[in-house]
Parts: C-alpha cells; sequence; structure tokens
C-alpha cells in the first residue's frame, strides 16, 4: 500500500506488525474518494477519527490538507501510523490521539477544533458508521461550513436517512464499499 498522489505519492506506507487492527482501504477507492475531496483539500484540516495505518490523512496533506488529527484506540495502529509519518518525512503539523474516537470526538468539539474534512472510514462490524455519524450531527462546528463528510460503509449498512446538521450529498459504491459524502447544513436556516 502507497501514497496515491501529491507530495508523498509513491511513499509505501508500513502496515502494524503481526496483528490485524486495521483494514486499510484499497488504493482504488483512496484515489476515488480523494478524487472527490480534492477542492476541499486546501481549505484547511483533515480529521480523521479511525487512524488505522494513517493512509486517509497522509493521503489528505499529501494532496494539500493543512493538518490532520488523528484518533486511534489501538497503541500499535498509533505506533504504526507514527512510524508512517515519520518515515515518509510528512512535514504538515499532525496531531495523534490515542483514544475512542466516539470519546475524543466531543473533546474536539469543545476544544473549539474545526476541520475542512471529517473523514469516517470505522471498523466494519460494529455499529460506527451510524453512531460516528450522529455523534459528529451532535458536533457540526467540527466541520468548517464550507466543508464535507464522509463516511466509508458496508453497501449493506444503511445510514440514517435524514441528519439536523449535515445534509446528504451523494454516494459512490466501489465493490462491497459505499461512500457517502454529507456537506453542513447552512447555519442560519
Amino acid at each position: 500500500m502507497q501514497i496515491i498522489s501529491g507530495k508523498y505519492a509513491r511513499h509505501k506506507l508500513i502496515p502494524p506488525k503481526g496483528r490485524d487492527v486495521t483494514r486499510p482501504p484499497l488504493s482504488r477507492f483512496r484515489k476515488a474518494v480523494f478524487d472527490t475531496l480534492l477542492p476541499f483539500l486546501p481549505r484547511g484540516a483533515y480529521l480523521d477519527p479511525f487512524g488505522g495505518t494513517g493512509s486517509f490523512a497522509i493521503e489528505a496533506l499529501s494532496r494539500g490538507a493543512s493538518s490532520a488529527t488523528i484518533i486511534e484506540m489501538d497503541r500499535i495502529a498509533l505506533d504504526t501510523i507514527r512510524a508512517n509519518l515519520d518515515h515518509i518525512g510528512v512535514e504538515e503539523p499532525v496531531d495523534l490521539r490515542l483514544g475512542d474516537a466516539l470519546q475524543v470526538i466531543p473533546k474536539l468539539a469543545q476544544l473549539g477544533q474545526s476541520f475542512a474534512i471529517i473523514g469516517l472510514a470505522p471498523p466494519y462490524n460494529k455499529g460506527l458508521e451510524t453512531s460516528s455519524l450522529l455523534l459528529v450531527d451532535q458536533f457540526p462546528q467540527l466541520l468548517q461550513e464550507d466543508g464535507i463528510l464522509f463516511v466509508q460503509h458496508p453497501n449493506k449498512e444503511t445510514l440514517p436517512p435524514s441528519l439536523q446538521h449535515f445534509s446528504f450529498w451523494k454516494s459512490r459504491r466501489y465493490g462491497n464499499t459505499t461512500f457517502s459524502y454529507f456537506t453542513r447544513n447552512d447555519p442560519t436556516e
């Protein structure tokens, strides 16, 4: 697995050693997702609540995001992300946080943090796609008004049909995986 495009293109990512704790996205998925996200990347920071190998966040930085916050609850996976950042020589600021995304997201909101892109790509079969989306909906200020939120989920997983602070924009299907995109509702509405 490697970074696809941008300033860190063709740098290989180190997988977590000896454990199956992550589900790295296929390169073709990441390419398609980041082609969609391209207009949003220069607008600011990227939030990756389910860090895995760090591939989504590093791809975002490679293509123009100003900084990234990565949350990962597995220490070995977090160490792998740190190793990937060092190995690739990432220059942009990266805030690595060890913890459960569902507990860290409210803390980021309390700190007043805001992101141009929020990428929810949780482990499958744990119900985290819907719960993390509903949690972010409780803290709309986490997404800049001109930002975008995406959720990676199995095709069979149905996301909530309506949210209070976000509107469905579009979805794209790749094999057994779907990426659903949401924009923030106008706060004056």
